[in-house]
């Protein structure tokens, strides 16, 4: 249950102002002018990746608790070829997913747990990310909703998250976006934190309406290399470790 709620809880990654002072008016239309050009430029920048892998801590904070919920872990990603991503792209399953693509996420600490998505399928682990066993209809529901939150930030596409989120950027030096939904969400904000290379992202975090709130770091950012040793289950190649 305690795996699930974290499942849950990175799946949610996924108010017009009116009568305002013109002042006020044309300093969001500047921030949100900033934010999509930082949009833009991240997405230049994230194209063409191959390969991805992270360690990451996740901080769930929430006002019940004296101090966040902390979980450690890592996360790797092989993209398709692109052929392989052609060919995906015109079988996608119901949920728009590629088969080309494989990922998993592990978190090593409390629990060693996680989950892999690989040849267009979800599974669930314990212990080591070879110890699968197949996702319920609920499980592979959360699954489908992270991976794509995932996807939605290492093969970024403006006009999409464009049509999902009001953009702000709070400060003009600063690659950091403030991302609002336009439709209900489990989220009210979303902030993304990109690396000085506008190549990856440094820090997600998502607030809820009730202030709660959950943070993801991420470090040792690897893009375009062979994948560490844990990443072997996916079939990629490599040395070093997490």
């Amino acid at each position: 249950m305690r795996f699930i709620t974290g499942l849950l809880l990175v799946a949610g990654l996924i108010t017009a102002f009116a009568g305002q002072p013109v002042a006020i008016a044309h300093a969001q239309d500047q921030s949100a002018a900033s934010a999509e050009a930082l949009l833009d430029a991240a997405a230049r920048q994230s194209a063409g990746i191959g390969s991805l892998s992270a360690d990451f801590v996740q901080e769930k904070s929430m006002a019940v608790l004296t101090r966040p919920m902390t979980s450690q872990g890592y996360f790797c990603l092989r993209r398709g070829s692109q052929a392989a991503a052609a060919q995906a792209r015109a079988t996608r399953d119901v949920n728009g997913m590629e088969s080309a693509d494989s990922l998993l996420w592990a978190y090593t600490r409390p629990l060693a747990s996680g989950f892999i998505y690989k040849d267009g399928r979800g599974a669930l682990w314990e212990g080591k990310p070879e110890s699968t066993r197949a996702a319920n209809d609920r499980e592979a529901v959360v699954i489908t909703a992270i991976i794509k939150n995932i996807l939605d930030w290492i093969s970024i596409d403006p006009a999409a998250l464009r049509a999902t989120y009001r953009l702000e950027r709070p400060q003009a030096d600063k690659p950091t976006l403030l991302l609002h939904p336009l439709r209900q969400s489990f989220f009210a904000r979303l902030e993304v934190t990109f690396a000085d290379d506008l190549k990856s992202v440094r820090q997600l975090t998502f607030t809820e309406r009730n202030g709660d709130a959950v943070r993801i770091v991420f470090s040792r950012t690897s893009v375009n290399q062979p994948l560490p040793a844990p990443c072997a289950v996916l079939g990629a190649t490599g040395s070093g470790g997490q």
